[in-house]
């Protein structure tokens, strides 16, 4: 990564200022290439939504090329678009905004991070009646460290128009909004991966209950079928999941699929981050109502030569792993 332009704008909430950086930072400080570079990484492997700019968007007009403002011109007209959003806004927090031009390879790079302040006590050395003391103070202006992710923010590819975007709702106005993107940047970005699969969640637990289905056993279904269509082709196949966890039942494929058109999900549903995904679902994880809790591999999970959910008469169920050769204790010290 080669990083181009930076800048910081402090959002000062509560002196009501937004504090405006008239210079880019100086890339010659130690370690702050670094925090840069891990910041923009842990974004790009968080569960972002995707997007596509127009020509029409007044963010594309900001950064383009065409707009003659200089870098710092232009992360300053952000930061004042911004600032007049989120301060009479009590719920939305404070923070600094890291606006970054970089590169990778031969594309070109546009990012808008609002870093939210975290409060962090530090120590303060003062003196009391001629005495040295050293205190403990309550500093709500910290940044977060670079191993966390960043709340809000997007990066653009300068070359295509293509973004990513996180964001959080916030109560506005007594409506809980995506400012970021609704009011700040004025773009509609593609559902996130977790927001698309929150909606099949809740369509398959919806027709498990009326065609009365397992619960634990439609949503295991769900998951394995999630994940074998991201690790086969990159994507989530909502057809897919209709066959197996409904096989054979044609009136319940019917009820998934109606809901599917209702909330209007495609068939094929795009996963921009595989990797975060097949990571997230490798493990099936059951929680018994006896307290017993267990995470068991994909793999595993599918072969029943290793692990078997049987049903009883009596309505219970009973868990059998087999072929056990040996049992290692995970207590750590």
């Amino acid at each position: 990564m080669i990083i181009k332009h930076v800048i910081l704008h402090v959002l000062d909430k509560n002196s009501g200022n937004l504090i405006a950086s008239q210079d880019e930072l100086d890339l010659n400080q130690p370690s702050l290439h670094e925090y840069i570079e891990k910041l923009i990484e842990k974004f790009k492997n968080s569960d972002y939504k995707t997007g596509q700019l127009t020509d029409n968007d007044a963010i594309s007009t900001i950064i383009s090329d065409t707009n003659e403002q200089s870098f710092a011109e232009k992360a300053t007209t952000l930061a004042e678009e911004l600032f007049e959003i989120i301060a009479p806004s009590d719920a939305i927090p404070a923070g600094d905004l890291l606006v970054v031009e970089f590169s990778e390879g031969a594309e070109d790079f546009f990012s808008i991070l609002k870093l939210n302040f975290q409060p962090r006590y530090t120590h303060a050395v003062e003196y009391q009646d001629d005495r040295l003391v050293n205190n403990l103070v309550l500093n709500q202006a910290v940044l977060p460290a670079a191993t966390q992710k960043v709340d809000e923010g997007i990066i653009i590819n300068l070359m295509n128009g293509s973004y990513m975007l996180v964001e959080k709702r916030y109560l506005i106005d007594g409506h809980r909004t995506n400012y970021f993107s609704e009011k700040f940047l004025k773009i509609q970005p593609e559902n996130s991966t977790k927001d698309n699969i929150q909606v099949i969640k809740q369509a398959v637990k919806s027709v498990a209950s009326k065609f009365e289905m397992p619960e634990h056993e439609v949503l295991a279904e769900t998951q394995n079928t999630i994940f074998d269509t991201v690790q086969d082709d990159g994507e989530i196949k909502t057809s897919a999941i209709a066959e197996s966890v409904f096989k054979g039942n044609v009136s319940a494929q019917q009820a998934y699929q109606q809901i599917m058109d209702t909330k209007q999900l495609d068939d094929d549903i795009a996963v921009p981050n595989t990797e975060r995904i097949e990571k997230k679902y490798r493990l099936q994880r059951f929680k018994l109502d006896s307290g017993i809790e267990i995470s068991i591999p994909m793999d595993i999970y599918q072969d029943k030569s290793k692990v078997e959910f049987i049903n009883k008469p009596d309505g219970t169920m009973s868990l059998v792993i087999k072929d056990i050769a040996s049992i290692i204790n995970k207590f750590n010290s």
